[in-house]
């Protein structure tokens, strides 16, 4: 009998604090509703921060590669790839995806001062005249004494379809902008090529690839100008 009661009185309590199918249909309908509005918010978010991480590395480069150039008191570039990317959402576009450091000593044989970096999946250099005045001219990829190329994407694209816009930095902590496509190999024509842009030129903007195809300016960038005689860099963020 005793057992019976307690067995009887643990259904009870059972059956008083369980949730109805009801209740239960209200509480999951209530957060997927909550996930519906969030979502958009936190693509959004993730977006930025993915551009802002891709632009925070670049600009940290770009100080790498003055310092090189003032701790070594030789001329240093960074050099942005411009090339295909079968694997992107702009297979058939020369696209801006990656840079690297690069040591000419006196307008010598380029040698990689860093290794290369990758703009983040989605994350690209804009090639745009209105968005990026620094990165107009872009001189083809040469072989070196060994036939060897300085940079080899990892997409199956080889090192002849590379060009590259670039930057160099002198032992004073000043940088020129590369301003012929075919800057030569001697050193005299070497140090013609590159010039000093002015100010109010003298940017280059981070984009979404989704973005490119769109009239308008994008709602969301990284936008960098760089003050040739100083090497310093400022960002601006819509």
């Amino acid at each position: 009998m005793i057992t019976t009661l307690f067995n009887n009185s643990a259904r009870r309590r059972v059956r008083v604090s369980a949730f109805t199918l009801v209740e239960m249909i209200t509480v999951v309908g209530i957060i997927a509703l909550l996930v519906a509005l969030v979502t958009p918010t936190l693509v959004d978010v993730i977006r930025s921060t993915r551009l802002s991480s891709s632009g925070d590395s670049l600009q940290n480069r770009l100080s790498l590669a003055q310092q090189n150039a003032v701790s070594k008191s030789t001329e240093t570039e960074m050099r942005f790839y411009k090339y295909t990317d079968p694997d992107s959402d702009k297979p058939s576009t020369d696209l801006f995806y990656a840079y690297q450091v690069v040591e000419t000593p006196n307008g010598g044989n380029p040698r990689p001062a860093s290794e290369v970096y990758y703009l983040d999946s989605g994350i690209v250099l804009s090639a745009d005249s209105n968005l990026s005045p620094l990165l107009q001219t872009a001189a083809a990829q040469q072989e070196d004494s060994n036939q060897n190329y300085l940079f080899v994407p990892p997409t199956g694209v080889g090192g002849s379809a590379v060009s590259y816009a670039a930057l160099r930095f002198y032992p004073d902590g000043s940088c020129r902008l590369l301003n012929d496509d075919t800057p030569g190999e001697t050193a005299t024509a070497a140090a013609l090529a590159f010039t000093v842009p002015p100010l109010a030129t003298s940017f280059m903007t981070l984009v979404e690839s989704r973005t490119l195809d769109s009239p308008t300016t994008p709602s969301n960038f990284y936008c960098m100008q760089i003050d040739s005689y100083t090497g310093k860099v400022r960002v601006y963020r819509p």
